[in-house]
């Protein structure tokens, strides 16, 4: 199990993430203490699919304990597995009452590969809160599951966001209940230029992923997400280059050869990044926690699928 003590909490909260008496907020708001800390890890732990792209695929594998632990301290960042797995660590560590759920993604052809957290007793006995720092663009606060139908509609980058409560197949209340993330965009046209086009209705809600309220271990989560994403070299998050993270609440995006930078609220600059030294230099400098050695070998390696795969 990943599993933090509460010093090793506490240290990362206070140096990586630079929120001074953790511990005393969390006694005195702990549900503004989350929100805080969401924000927080998404402005200084990227994700990134440059760690999995740096690894020949006949040896890659999904990250263990010790080296989620190493990329999260660094401040290397890594793929939901082990960013929500590792926040969910610190959640635990520092007193919150929270478990894992799987999520079935739209572009996964509803395969259950992504990990999400599930905060419970947070304000109120028995509420539920959704907390997802690993999808690659923003969730900034702790999602209410209390609604009776959807949650409100918020700004999420460049879509608008909601999540939805799903009816049961029998049309009775499950002991489990079911809910949709769901999306729209909110410029369609700049949707080819975020790698999502082909999956988006522009004037439509888009399913992002659907989950029930059923409680995982971290082992089983770590199985699914190794076998239908880093052993399958076919998936989407396993051949093309992402890396993304919030920079004083704006969004710093590489994607394959394209670096977006927003300059307004959901207003980016576009740069077509033309040669794999223009990627490699996009990287160390938007990414700096990247060695430039590191960067040009993933590259290479990323080059090879590439070719492998007509990609």
């Amino acid at each position: 199990m990943l599993s933090l003590t509460r010093d090793e909490a506490l240290e990362f909260v206070d140096n990586r993430l630079a929120i001074k008496d953790a511990e005393k907020l969390f006694v005195k708001d702990r549900f503004l203490l989350l929100n805080e800390l969401i924000v927080a890890f998404h402005n200084n732990i990227p994700f990134q699919t440059l760690t999995n792209l740096a690894v020949r695929p006949d040896i890659r594998h999904i990250p263990n304990f010790d080296e989620m632990k190493d990329d999260l301290f660094s401040g290397k960042g890594g793929m939901c597995i082990a960013l929500n797995g590792f926040f969910h660590a610190v959640l635990l560590a520092l007193g919150y009452d929270c478990y894992y759920v799987t999520a079935g993604r739209m572009w996964d052809n509803d395969i259950k590969s992504h990990a999400i957290i599930i905060v419970q007793n947070l304000c109120q006995t028995n509420d539920v809160f959704l907390v997802d720092v690993g999808l690659g663009y923003p969730t900034l606060n702790a999602v209410a599951l209390d609604f009776e139908l959807e949650s409100p509609t918020v700004v999420e980058l460049v879509w608008w966001g909601k999540i939805v409560r799903l009816p049961s197949e029998n049309g009775k209340a499950e002991q489990c209940p079911y809910f949709s993330r769901m999306r729209k965009p909110r410029h369609p046209a700049d949707m080819g230029k975020f790698g999502f086009g082909h999956r988006e209705v522009a004037d439509q809600w888009n399913n992002v992923y659907e989950f029930k309220l059923e409680p995982q271990s971290f082992e089983e989560l770590r199985n699914i997400v190794d076998v239908n994403i880093y052993q399958n070299i076919s998936h989407v998050l396993s051949r093309s280059l992402r890396l993304v993270q919030w920079k004083e609440n704006r969004a710093t995006i590489i994607i394959n050869n394209h670096l977006m930078t927003e300059e307004e609220e959901g207003a980016f600059r576009y740069v077509l990044l033309e040669t794999d030294k223009d990627i490699v230099d996009a990287v160390v400098h938007e990414f700096p926690v990247f060695e430039r050695e590191f960067v040009e070998n993933a590259i290479k390696q990323w080059r090879q699928l590439c070719r492998m795969q007509s990609c």
